[in-house]
């Protein structure tokens, strides 16, 4: 049978997954030394429920294979096993051997003769550091009902109207048990059945009680059930003479055996969980859908407008209103928090910690940011590369070396996360050796992508380590150098609509910012009209709109307008864009910010808010400069969206290049009249 067939089966992947995960998390923290006594307990009961859940859904192979597992972190729980790095880093491996498996279920394949071997050999390395374990594992009992250790049970399962539409079934539970013991009777509740007439097909109307003989406890029997949460009631009752035990004649042992009776109806949903699980692509197609509805009402509510129609401009307007809630609503299902994506680094920074001799710490800081969950997805990559360069080169090569530099001998990875002004702020720093600017145009020149006596500022010169294979490495290593693939680190970012920025400090430490957009599927935007054609900016990039007057804003010769004693960088957009003026006398100003960037961007025309969906630019324009996509318009036409993040560094870029140029000249000229 496929596995995805299983009833379940999903809610098992996505349970065991996160499982996982936590795992991982609990395991690095006692690689770090923690020896808590609730950690340890986390980290048995994540393998514990694992072997649980995987037998009840017949996953016999996974439940053996981690019933391993369970009897090592059984004797760390107790302080019979020393956690040591190796027994930690083989643990770890065999948290992936499972995850892979999980992925392989979910393509329906079964475990094949490789992977069956590979988990063999990790129970085989795990063995030697926890003798034993190889030996103890439990195969199924044998089902004699004279074994002394056995002990009799009554089991009363009580099971909710809504069983069958969680995808749950008594059954697994039940063949899980009868594993570990003998089942000696299963008797069926005829009383809750209610009349043909009132029956529901998705319903589940009846209780079960057992007679069930083993050697497991009342603990271990009720953990069993774990997985089923409120929709089952369980109630153990210990039987001390098993020969009182018989059923009647019609197999109806006890009547009316259940203290607590499971409602039928909706009276039962209060106890349900409040939440649920949704594949990510399915929310991906609801918020592309009620971008398009918005879309949609706005060209309704314009032609409510035309029409001069005071009740249909009322509805329109009471439409739009509840679709913007809507429509908020729905991003709001997709952001996640951003510490689901910085817990996966624990790990990374643990094993390269111990890979490369040097001891490390990693901070999380703005973990409960929420952040769109592809965003989260796509910045995997680009932060590992980032991490893995700041451990192997960021980050001095020894205790020794930080302790004559007067730093802590531990060494500190920062992960940071912030929201400002509609863009989310991601941080990687460490306290390393910091970026040599020297070395960084040293190397530059060799490249040719530096001549010397041109004036370049700092920021200017870490800019250098986003060139295609630069790197100031002295050293090719495992890891790579730094600088080597931040070209492609870059790539990534910019396809998200984001922009990456470096500050280092000689012997200091380095940050990596990056600066990215809440949500790639909408925009809350401000439209333009330059030349032509519209275009949007961010809404929440713009600060102010006003009049341009060039006599009053512009400042001498330079792109630079004067704001309340304010000197901002500034861009004619329709020069920008290739757009004519026009004719129109009247031109406007826009000063708009991103980050730390702030400058005026001159337009023919203010044409006022719009809620639009955002659609990705097709090959033939993907290298368009200055634009990162396209936003549909309520009349069917489209708006060009500008890149405003870019679009402020290259004017900043082109200003500095401008005035460096003249100061250069300026010097030439002075040293030429001095001669």
């Amino acid at each position: 049978m496929d596995p995805r067939e299983k009833p379940g089966f999903t809610d098992f992947v996505s349970e065991t997954r996160d499982m996982l995960e936590s795992l991982e998390r609990d395991l690095v923290k006692i690689g770090e030394g923690n020896r808590e006594k609730e950690l340890l307990n986390s980290l048995f009961r994540s393998v514990h429920t694992i072997k649980g859940t995987a037998g009840m859904y017949d996953f016999s192979k996974i439940a053996d294979f981690v019933h391993f597992l369970e009897e090592t972190l059984d004797k760390v729980r107790s302080g019979n096993l020393e956690p040591s790095s190796n027994l930690i880093r083989i643990i770890l491996q065999c948290k992936d051997h499972l995850f892979l498996r999980l992925e392989n279920f979910e393509l329906g394949e079964f475990e094949s003769e490789e992977i069956l071997k590979e988990g063999e050999n990790l129970i085989f390395d795990l063995s030697k550091h926890s003798p034993g374990s190889l030996t103890s594992v439990k195969i199924t009992p044998e089902k004699n009902s004279d074994n002394d250790n056995y002990k009799t049970w009554k089991i009363y399962i009580s099971c909710g109207s809504n069983l069958f539409v969680n995808g749950l079934d008594p059954y697994p539970f039940l063949r899980y048990l009868s594993e570990k013991g003998t089942l000696s009777e299963i008797v069926l509740d005829e009383e809750k059945i209610p009349k043909f007439s009132d029956l529901e097909a998705s319903g589940c109307f009846f209780d079960i009680e057992v007679v069930y003989k083993s050697d497991l406890t009342e603990e271990e029997i009720l953990e069993s059930f774990e997985f089923a949460g409120s929709d089952m009631k369980i109630r153990l009752e210990s039987v001390s003479d098993p020969s009182s035990i018989h059923s009647d004649q019609n197999g109806i042992t006890y009547q009316n055996g259940f203290q607590e009776k499971s409602e039928t109806g909706p009276k039962n949903k209060s106890s349900a969980s409040r939440s649920i699980r949704v594949d990510a692509d399915k929310l991906d197609l609801v918020v592309d859908q009620v971008g398009e509805v918005v879309v949609i009402s706005s060209a309704l509510h314009q032609i409510a407008l035309n029409l001069k129609d005071e009740f249909l401009e009322e509805l329109t307007h009471r439409m739009s209103r509840l679709l913007e809630e809507i429509r908020s609503n729905s991003l709001k299902l997709r952001m996640v928090p951003v510490q689901t994506l910085f817990n996966r680094y624990s790990r990374v920074v643990f094993e390269l910690g111990k890979q490369t001799g040097k001891s490390i710490r990693l901070e999380i800081r703005g973990g409960e940011t929420e952040l769109d969950k592809n965003l989260i997805d796509n910045l995997v990559d680009p932060l590992t590369h980032m991490v893995r360069n700041s451990i192997d080169h960021g980050i001095e090569s020894s205790e020794e070396e930080r302790t004559s530099l007067g730093k802590p001998s531990e060494a500190l990875i920062i992960l940071a996360a912030s929201h400002k002004a509609g863009e989310i702020f991601i941080e990687i720093s460490d306290d390393g050796r910091g970026i040599d600017p020297e070395s960084v145009l040293k190397k530059a020149k060799e490249k040719g992508l530096y001549k010397e006596g041109d004036a370049i500022k700092e920021d200017q010169i870490y800019s250098l380590l986003f060139e295609p294979g630069f790197s100031t490495a002295t050293s090719v290593t495992e890891l790579s150098g730094r600088g080597v693939g931040l070209d492609v680190v870059k790539k990534n970012v910019e396809s998200l609509r984001g922009r990456i920025e470096i500050s280092s400090e000689k012997g200091k430490g380095t940050t990596f910012k990056i600066i990215l957009p809440l949500t790639l599927a909408n925009i809350d935007g401000f439209l333009l009209r330059i030349g032509k054609n519209k275009y949007a900016i961010p809404l929440d990039m713009v600060k102010e709109c006003m009049e341009f007057h060039p006599k009053e804003f512009l400042v001498g010769e330079q792109n630079y307008i004067k704001v309340r004693d304010k000197v901002l960088p500034c861009v004619d957009m329709n020069d920008w864009f290739g757009e004519p003026i026009g004719t129109e006398g009247r031109r406007n100003l826009v000063i708009v910010n991103s980050g730390n960037l702030q400058a005026g961007l001159i337009v023919n025309e203010l044409l006022g808010r719009i809620h639009s969906v955002i659609k990705p630019l097709g090959g033939l324009f993907e290298d368009a400069q200055g634009v990162s996509g396209f936003a549909l318009m309520g009349d069917g036409s489209v708006a060009m969206i500008i890149d405003t993040t870019t679009l402020l560094s290259k004017v900043r870029l082109n200003n500095e290049n401008t005035l460096n140029n003249e100061l250069n000249q300026q010097i030439t000229s002075l040293s030429g009249a001095s001669n």
